[in-house]
């Protein structure tokens, strides 16, 4: 490969990976803020903030997630296959993000619910579009370990970005123009400018796909018929339950975190940013050597082993008392957080590569569609504790006093639920098929498919 050839595809991969900003940026800003926005800020009861979460995360996005993806393999275009998704659906994010955090007032808590509910409903539509297919394009263009690997640094580099203008630049935002009008504008507003971020960033990452015509030439399976095939997978079913379990930790400690820093350590909300500022530099820096870890002894070692490192740093949560403690927490969190982002990110093309090899068909969209599906089912996995710990534990309301013992039990809650996330995820580890000798033996039989696809598609070409 020559030098320009290399330096192309060195700025695709960058381009592509501006995508994160938008994809972890918005899951952020949503997994640590909305539901503290339900509750403190618009005050909707905790159990009916958690049924928003379980209609639009859960019920909403079993239906959208994968007949999305599954349309998208079906899609034929100029553009390609996915593309014009994203062309599409990046738009409209921008124009529920803004309805989400700017719910009208006077309606009633009945109203704000349903009002809220249809926001993040139609949010979760746009997302998908965008979002399932931005994703289903990586396993496609970049093939083996190394690469994919490789890849994956770049998105999660730039999935820091989005994080920390999430936890960083949003509630700095919101402060800063709740106090020039009120609370709820500030709101409004931060989210209008994430959104608008988010929007241009995975507008900016099409620049970098480059998707195979060969594909496009391959009869799809029917819908209904490519949706049972895929729950069929054992690899998948066991993937996305160990995909679920690495969503709900991170969730859990964006949704807890601005609970235990407001009531636990009597800081304001704006601290998030302080705590996760360390976190998101030591994910950085780790990645390179757990992309070292992940290729020599492969999926299971790796992610086993960050996420037992990630459940004993959150022991640290019952000794942080100020400032310098949830720094010195993020930083530590950070460190295994990395591991479980590089695992965890290419394992998924393993399963898409396996699925191949069985049906001849690349189906990425399919199987994207159930895991950005899983990823929002994280969601409702989160809401339903938090309601649990809050309201049924704790008996927290906003309106009234903190209980005597609401701060223990928050942070007993952070650590047992964290905990409870690693068990599974480590047991079904031990049953996921894909191993580090499996994937070389898959990605053998793919090549050669792929270098049957191409001489088809030249042979049509001529």
């Amino acid at each position: 490969m020559s030098k320009e050839s290399k330096g192309k595809g060195t700025l695709r991969k960058l381009a592509y990976g501006i995508g994160s900003i938008a994809d972890t940026g918005s899951y952020s800003i949503l997994s640590t803020f909305l539901l503290f926005f339900l509750i403190d800020v618009v005050l909707i009861d905790a159990w009916l903030a958690a049924l928003i979460y379980i209609l639009a995360y859960g019920v909403w996005n079993a239906i959208n997630d994968p007949i999305v993806g599954t349309l998208s393999d079906r899609t034929r275009t100029r553009l390609g296959r996915r593309k014009p998704w994203i062309l599409v659906g990046a738009p409209l994010c921008l124009i529920f993000y803004i309805l989400l955090w700017g719910p009208p007032i006077g309606i009633g808590e009945l109203g704000i619910f349903f009002f809220m509910l249809f926001a993040v409903a139609g949010y979760e539509f746009s997302y998908s579009m965008a979002a399932v297919t931005w994703f289903a394009v990586f396993p496609e263009v970049w093939e083996t370990v190394e690469e994919r690997s490789s890849v994956v640094i770049y998105r999660q580099i730039f999935a820091v970005i989005g994080g920390a203008l999430a936890v960083g630049l949003f509630p700095v935002i919101q402060a800063t123009f709740s106090d020039i009008f009120n609370e709820l504008v500030g709101w409004t507003i931060a989210g209008a400018t994430l959104g608008m971020v988010f929007t241009i960033t995975f507008l900016i990452s099409v620049l970098g796909i480059k998707e195979h015509k060969e594909y496009s030439l391959e009869k799809q399976m029917p819908l209904f018929k490519s949706i049972k095939t895929t729950f069929k997978n054992k690899s998948m079913v066991t993937y996305i339950v160990i995909d679920l379990m690495t969503w709900s930790m991170f969730g859990w400690m964006g949704a807890i975190s601005p609970f235990f820093i407001t009531h636990s350590l009597g800081l304001g909300i704006e601290t998030v940013s302080i705590m996760m500022i360390p976190n998101m530099f030591a994910t950085i820096i780790f990645f390179f050597p757990w992309r070292k870890i992940y290729i020599r002894y492969g999926p299971n070692i790796s992610l086993t082993a960050s996420s037992i490192l990630q459940m004993i740093v959150y022991l640290m949560v019952f000794f942080i008392s100020d400032i310098i403690g949830i720094t010195l927490w993020g930083l530590f969190l950070g460190m295994a957080t990395s591991g479980i982002l590089v695992a965890r990110e290419v394992m998924m093309g393993d399963v898409v590569d396996e699925d191949e090899v069985k049906t001849g068909l690349r189906r990425e969209g399919s199987y994207f569609g159930f895991m950005i599906m899983i990823e929002k089912l994280s969601l409702v996995v989160v809401g339903l504790f938090a309601a649990i710990l809050l309201d049924a534990i704790i008996g927290y309301n906003p309106s009234l006093p903190d209980p005597p013992h609401m701060d223990i039990s928050i942070r007993i809650g952070m650590v047992v639920i964290v905990g409870i996330f690693t068990l599974i995820l480590i047991a079904f580890l031990q049953i996921y098929p894909l191993t580090k000798e499996k994937v070389a033996e898959i990605r053998e039989k793919v090549e050669q498919l792929h270098t049957e696809k191409r001489e088809r598609l030249e042979k049509i070409e001529k």
